[in-house]
Parts: structure tokens; sequence; C-alpha cells
């Protein structure tokens, strides 16, 4: 079995790293918290350019992103032992996408594959059985496909209607979904 596993907000905490940029852009608090869309835009009195700008110094300082999860290495190890395929998978511009394995390498992320597919791809489209997401919209999309979604529960995200998606509060959950089934 193979499961996608989106990098932004689901494995790399970069909204909270993200958010420190906009409080100092701004010249006030900004939290994960004020933010109504994994896509930002419309949350912050910011332009999408200048959202998109501080998107990219977050990815430029990858050593400074901390994953979201503790430990996180070792829960994604468990699903390789597990027998799990890993896809790592990116909606990031392209231009992010050596930031972004230079950061799975550093935090040592086992994975089996990884793909950086753009902002204007949608995920549905990877093969994998299952697509673990902070984005309502690209876990809309995959459960489209008779696929399995689960919904990394983020501030943003708490009170989206997505039906048949499984939310999930931690990368263990997911691993407890198939352990459960079995």
């Amino acid at each position: 079995m193979k499961i996608a596993f989106d990098v932004d907000n689901v494995l790399a905490d970069s909204m909270s790293c993200w958010c420190k940029k906009a409080t100092k852009h701004l010249g006030r608090t900004v939290t994960k918290e004020d933010i109504q869309s994994h896509k930002i835009v419309g949350s912050v009195p910011m332009s999408p350019l200048e959202i998109f700008r501080l998107q990219d110094e977050v990815w430029a300082e990858w050593r400074d992103l901390p994953t979201t999860e503790e430990h996180l290495s070792q829960k994604l190890g468990i699903f390789r032992e597990d027998k799990f395929q890993i896809l790592v998978v990116t909606s990031r511009p392209l231009r992010s996408a050596d930031s972004v394995k230079n950061w799975l390498a550093w935090q040592k992320i086992p994975f089996d594959e990884f793909l950086a597919i753009g902002p204007y791809e949608s995920k549905s489209r990877i093969e994998a059985d299952a697509l673990v997401d902070d984005a309502p919209d690209q876990i809309r999309g995959f459960i489209r496909t008779s696929r399995t979604g689960f919904l990394y529960a983020q501030p943003w995200n708490r009170n989206a209607n997505v039906r048949k998606a499984v939310i999930v509060k931690s990368i263990s959950d997911v691993l407890t979904f198939y352990r459960l089934k079995e």
C-alpha cells in the first residue's frame, strides 16, 4: 500500500514559521488560529504576492523549519516496517523542491518516492492508495477517486466539511486506522 504525505503543515510546520515572518512584516501578532485557509490569502491583510514571498523565505531557511510532530521520522519509519510505501508530495512551487528535499534529509524523514507537483496540479492524479493532507480541496479530490483521504487537523480546516474524510490529529492516527482495519 502506498500512502502520500503532504509536506507543508503535515510533515513540516511551515505555517508557524510563516506566522512569525508575517508578525514581523505586519507589526502585529499573526498565529495559526488567524489563518482561514491553507492558502492563507484573505486571512491576513497582505497581498498574495507578499504571502508567497514570505512562504519562499520560510523554505529558503529550511533548516529552521520544525516538524509538525515530535519523533516524526520514527513514526514514518513504522509505516515502512509495516510494509507501506511512503510518497512525499508537495504542491510548493517547483523552485522550492530542492529546499524541501534538503529539509526531508535534514529531518531524516524516510520515504520511497518524492513528487513535486507544483501549486496547480491536483494530488488526486498521483498514484497512491491514501493521501494525508491539510488542504480540504485536495482531500475532496482524492476521495472522489474512491481512495482514502486523511484530513490532517489544522486550525484552518477544523470547520471543513469533507464527506468521507478521515480526520487525523497525528501521523500515528493514520497508522492506527490501518491497524484497526486488519
